[in-house]
């Protein structure tokens, strides 16, 4: 039998099995596979959603390397980025070696409580914190001026320092307990026989976690730190949300992810948006292509 006949067959075979399939495969196509190669598409073109889109080259990448507001809203995602992984990895890697070490019974309760975030809409939950922080009459000052003795009417949301560790900390309420989770059943699948033959020699408990816990925990650590990073790279709903869509005063809170949306869905400029797009894809690629080199160099070191 020929080779154009074996295939003939084996489709002909297996053609329930196709025909279950190509749903799938259709709407991966159409929902995945073409917006990826449409927007690429359109970075090279000038297009605002209506008639035929105008090839401009380069120029749309270009554009927006020379715009403030996208240099500006750059650095806003660096910092919002760098903080609110550092910050919430950080807490969560304390919290899971808290519970892990003291917690004997209820572990499922700490879970539940934890994760209780997640449940919350970013929309709900940055409304809240806007009650929290809102000039007149919000919470933290009603408390300021309660200490102080004079009321306290500062604009923490129109301030342009303090509206980004605002944007940190909405962020690290809603994904610390997402990620002590990650590093509770890291910690858990460490053998207990490691910890109690390094104290039987008199290893300290900073050397243990430093030395032992620490180096088993990397996987858990790099799958924490990349996935906050693509979080953090793309950040849209917690500054968006807390600031009103404005992205606060003199666009300090502007992430590109809402650069991109301000292009794209307000100024109808779809080739610039698709371009800024392209922008958050090679930083998210860079960043994991850092983070797994470090993890291999690491790995290497420890072996």
């Amino acid at each position: 039998m020929s080779d154009r006949a074996s295939i003939a067959a084996n489709i002909k075979r297996n053609s329930a099995l196709y025909i279950c399939v190509a749903p799938f495969l259709v709407l991966f196509a159409l929902f995945s596979i073409f917006p990826v190669f449409f927007s690429a598409y359109l970075g090279f073109n000038h297009w605002d959603g209506f008639g035929e889109p105008v090839f401009v080259g380069l120029e749309n990448y270009s554009r927006a390397l020379g715009d403030p507001i996208f240099r500006k809203a750059l650095g806003n995602t660096i910092f919002l980025w760098f903080w609110s992984t550092a910050l919430t990895v950080g807490l969560a890697l304390t919290l899971a070696v808290l519970v892990d070490s003291y917690v004997v019974f209820g572990r499922n309760y700490f879970r539940m409580v934890f994760l209780l975030p997640l449940l919350v809409a970013p929309s709900i939950a940055a409304i809240i914190l806007r009650m929290f922080f809102t000039s007149n009459g919000g919470l933290v000052n009603l408390m300021t001026g309660a200490v102080t003795g004079t009321p306290s009417y500062f604009d923490w949301l129109g301030s342009e320092f303090w509206i980004k560790p605002l944007v940190v900390l909405l962020v690290i309420w809603r994904w610390t307990g997402w990620h002590m989770i990650i590093f509770l059943a890291g910690l858990q699948s460490i053998p207990r026989d490691i910890y109690e033959a390094a104290r039987m020699d008199g290893v300290g408990r900073w050397a243990i976690f430093s030395r032992i816990t620490v180096p088993l925990l990397i996987p858990s650590l790099a799958f924490s730190v990349i996935t906050a990073t693509l979080g953090g790279v793309q950040m849209f709903d917690e500054p968006f949300v807390l600031t009103q869509g404005t992205g606060g005063t003199n666009n300090s809170a502007t992430t590109l992810g809402m650069y991109l949306y301000a292009t794209a869905f307000s100024q109808f400029n779809f080739g610039l948006g698709a371009a800024v797009s392209w922008y958050i894809f090679a930083g998210v690629v860079t960043l994991t292509l850092i983070y797994q080199a470090a993890l291999r160099r690491s790995r290497m070191g420890a072996q």
